[in-house]
């Protein structure tokens, strides 16, 4: 038998503490500070503070680091609404007022843009579209962990796999914030609770919908549990296994933008803050300085969230999506809303990462372009649309990095950024959500 040499491993050094002042922010609302010629970021620090801090990671060129004191407090730092903040990792900038954290994400955007397209844009003035800071979302993704008897629901922990059981969150809209309680307590009453799985609650104009993932079937009184709970509260209730399975309250869901009435399921993405997202599509309408006249393409058009607006005005709009559930919804959605329509409105399943030379949905006419793709971004329809040379491209992004990338493909082609806003989505958040208009 062959014997290999193993070295004993080397103990770990305890991570390094010492005292840092914090001089600015970053784009995620961390607090940048420097120690022996390196970068450190510190979550919850704001500039001005001087902080005792513990390293939580040491690379060659960066560190990051969590507070472990604060010898001096920022005028600007604020009391964190939510009684979980300080271990809940879905949010990271309580501490900071909204104001702080529009600029702090304006801040990081413009110095991105500008700095990875050489193209100067310190004249535009940044707007942020906004909601009210808590009791915004509409939709939420919680955990469940049922370990040594105890049934824990809520978030994960930041950069954990633990859950904080929570009892409140401000950033959920009033409707699923009051449901946490009575929820877990529904769920804390059922016989087997290893078969749960997570679960999703959803609120909009139609009503409450509350999905419950579980690993295997879910005996006849459990059912009748939940099915009981479901009723009491006036919840649609959907259990989801291999298949989605409604049992209770209403099946037809929708979500309004302002004549509209956009039918979804449960499944479906929809912009998680209704107040943004009204205001990020009256945006987008403007900018697009739409007329009768138009032919608008609308890629990744999911269900038709700007496709019909759009269509509301123009003469002919055609949306490009790549799932087709999300298309057979936005071809409903039309029929549904027919009678406020001022023109064609046309809807093509296409994978817009592997387009065809000639797809269908290409049109001569199109001299309009609004795109909202996922976080992988558009690389590969930017050269499509600069083929129509439109003279107005709206571009909305959550994903920076894809955008700046993108984007050099229109200005190569020699479009100019106009306009800029930063999107609120996500209040409370690190999360930098943009809309950019590109003339040519």
């Amino acid at each position: 038998m062959v014997l290999f040499y193993s070295p004993p491993k080397k103990a770990l050094s305890a991570p390094k503490a010492m005292t840092l002042t914090v001089h600015a922010l970053d784009g995620f609302g961390q607090g940048i500070a420097h120690y022996q010629g390196k970068t450190v970021f510190v979550r919850n620090a704001l500039p001005g503070e001087q902080v005792d801090v513990r390293l939580t990671e040491d690379k060659k060129q960066y560190a990051k680091a969590k507070v472990l004191k604060y010898r001096t407090k920022s005028e600007q730092r604020i009391v964190p609404v939510c009684r979980h903040y300080t271990i809940c990792g879905g949010c990271e900038t309580q501490h900071m007022s909204a104001q702080m954290q529009h600029q702090a994400k304006v801040d990081a955007f413009t110095s991105l843009i500008q700095k990875e397209t050489g193209h100067d844009i310190a004249a535009i003035d940044v707007k942020v579209i906004n909601s009210a800071p808590y009791h915004y979302r509409r939709r939420a993704h919680l955990a469940i962990m049922f370990e040594k008897n105890q049934l824990v629901v809520g978030f994960r922990q930041l950069e954990s796999k633990q859950i904080v059981d929570i009892k409140t969150c401000p950033v959920l809209v009033e409707e699923l914030e009051q449901l946490l309680v009575p929820l877990k307590a529904c769920l804390n009453s059922l016989k087997d609770k290893k078969v749960l799985g997570h679960l999703e609650l959803i609120h909009t104009d139609s009503g409450t919908i509350f999905v419950l993932r579980h690993i295997r079937k879910f005996t006849e009184k459990d059912t009748e549990l939940l099915i009981d709970f479901a009723q009491q509260h006036n919840i649609s209730l959907y259990l989801h296994g291999d298949e989605l399975v409604h049992l209770v309250g209403s099946k037809i869901h929708y979500y309004c933008i302002n004549q509209l009435k956009l039918v979804f399921s449960p499944l479906d993405f929809i912009q998680v803050n209704e107040n943004v997202n009204l205001k990020m599509i009256e945006q987008a309408m403007n900018w697009l300085e739409l007329k009768p006249q138009d032919d608008v393409l609308d890629l990744f058009c999911g269900m038709g969230n700007f496709t019909l607006p759009i269509a509301t005005i123009c003469r002919n709009v055609v949306g490009v999506e790549g799932v087709d559930a999300l298309v057979d919804k936005a071809q409903q959605n039309r029929d549904l809303n027919r009678q406020h329509l001022a023109g064609d409105s046309q809807f093509f399943v296409s994978n817009l990462e592997h387009i065809a030379k000639n797809p269908v949905w290409f049109s001569a006419e199109v001299n309009k372009v609004l795109l909202d793709p996922a976080r992988p971004g558009a690389n590969e329809v930017m050269t499509k649309i600069v083929q129509y040379s439109p003279t107005h491209v709206v571009y909305i992004s959550c994903n920076p990095a894809t955008l700046v990338r993108d984007s050099k493909i229109l200005l190569d082609a020699g479009y100019q950024i106009a306009k800029i806003s930063i999107l609120d989505m996500f209040p409370q958040t690190k999360h930098i959500e943009s809309m950019l208009l590109f003339i040519k």
